[in-house]
């Protein structure tokens, strides 16, 4: 079976940086970040086999010129000098990647690949996900020991046309292993409730190691008390017979694109609907959703961001040094007995900063918890680093959380 690939392209700082094959065979030899198999050059393209975590990985190297596509999404913001860079540059190094059966971890040797053949990249163009990453965040996220955010993997983008009818879907998913998806029909006063349904979704794919089957009904949360939302995915072509075919993402917008490896996102209202299998557009479920379900992180995403905030809490005391900043810390803390269980037994609320010395955070509870009875809002206490799953800076020019604190350096 032939494994999906990611198209990545690396914007060197200088256009030498790209012009000297045997610097990178050195570079790749001497890295830690990942182990070089072997190594085969045919005219300008250099193909790899990588150990990564005990996995083999395939690569392939090459130069070529490029321009930035219109609607690619700038997912970073750039300092004036790379932005410069970027828009001058016309030679890129493309790194073509076959992923491995963990998505993120294969996404994570990517980024450190490029970081290995380009130190002082100024700036990525993910051609699978249509995103454009700032070398500063890519050089940060290689030298990581914890994988980016799963949002990095794909992009989900609304359409709309001159009418209110709006397109959402995804670029990214295939290289994953799973079909792109889509909501049809949406429009402009409900796409972003529907938008977060279809991120959700994306979410909980990246997890599993295939996709449910088409037709099939899927959990995936619930809207309200005990309203479950059953959502089950239709093969594009099936989708879009349900639709007039010039509408917005119908049958006259597939000619060129969209139209292979793409399902759209249908809902079953109750159970005997999806006995019968009688799927309805997400659309019967629009009050309810303006309602802001709470969508649940995975057990593992919150390891993740706990990992992530871990590891780059040295930013956290850095910007306490300048008192313009305002600082939250989110901690993770122990229930009361009645509430544990085997597979959660902590709280993670949010705190403000009050104080940081000695590598203790004194911080106060800025929200009454519901399973501490003894803790109430306002409460004043220190707290060791190791109790931190999340924490946020605000500077007097923007919000930054572990995954951007790049910025912070500019």
């Amino acid at each position: 079976m032939t494994k999906p690939k990611s198209y990545m392209l690396a914007v060197p700082s200088q256009p030498r940086d790209i012009e000297e094959p045997q610097l990178f065979l050195d570079q790749l030899h001497t890295t830690g970040a990942f182990q070089l198999m072997s190594e085969r050059m045919e005219e300008e393209t250099l193909y790899l086999e990588i150990n990564y975590e005990g996995e083999l990985y395939s690569a392939e190297i090459y130069p070529t010129s490029f321009t930035i596509p219109e609607l690619y999404r700038c997912q970073h913001l750039f300092p004036d000098v790379d932005a410069e860079a970027v828009q001058a540059a016309e030679f890129g190094l493309a790194v073509v990647l076959e992923f491995g059966d963990n998505p993120l971890s294969s996404y994570h040797l990517q980024l450190k690949l490029i970081y290995t053949l380009l130190p002082d990249v100024v700036a990525v163009l993910d051609d699978s996900s249509e995103k454009i990453l700032s070398g500063r965040w890519v050089i940060l996220a290689a030298q990581s020991m914890v994988p980016p955010a799963p949002r990095y993997l794909f992009t989900a983008q609304a359409v709309s046309g001159e009418d209110d009818c709006v397109w959402l879907h995804t670029h990214g998913l295939n290289r994953c292993g799973h079909p792109e998806l889509e909501v049809l029909n949406s429009n402009k006063e409900t796409y972003q409730t529907h938008y977060n349904t279809l991120e959700t979704l994306a979410y909980r794919l990246l997890e599993m190691d295939s996709t449910p089957e088409y037709g099939s009904p899927f959990f995936l949360a619930y809207v309200a008390q005990n309203t479950p939302l059953v959502i089950t995915l239709i093969d594009w072509d099936e989708a879009i017979s349900c639709y007039p075919p010039d509408m917005l993402g119908g049958k006259n917008d597939r000619e060129d694109g969209h139209n292979e490896d793409t399902c759209a996102i249908f809902v079953y209202p109750t159970p005997e609907s999806a006995d019968e299998r009688k799927y309805s557009s997400l659309a019967v479920y629009d009050d309810l959703l303006q309602d802001n379900p709470i969508y649940m992180l995975s057990t593992s995403e919150t390891n993740r961001m706990k990992a992530l905030a871990a590891e780059r809490i040295d930013f956290l005391f850095q910007a306490f040094s300048d008192k313009r900043n305002h600082l939250l810390v989110k901690l993770g803390l122990l229930v009361d007995e009645s509430y544990r269980s085997e597979s959660n037994d902590r709280e993670h609320i949010w705190f403000e900063v009050t104080d940081l010395q000695d590598g203790q955070i004194t911080a106060k509870l800025t929200q009454e918890p519901y399973y501490i009875a003894g803790l109430h809002e306002g409460h004043v206490g220190t707290y060791s680093p190791e109790d931190v799953t999340d924490w946020l800076i605000f500077t007097p020019e923007r919000r930054l959380t572990p995954d951007d604190v790049y910025l912070l350096t500019l």
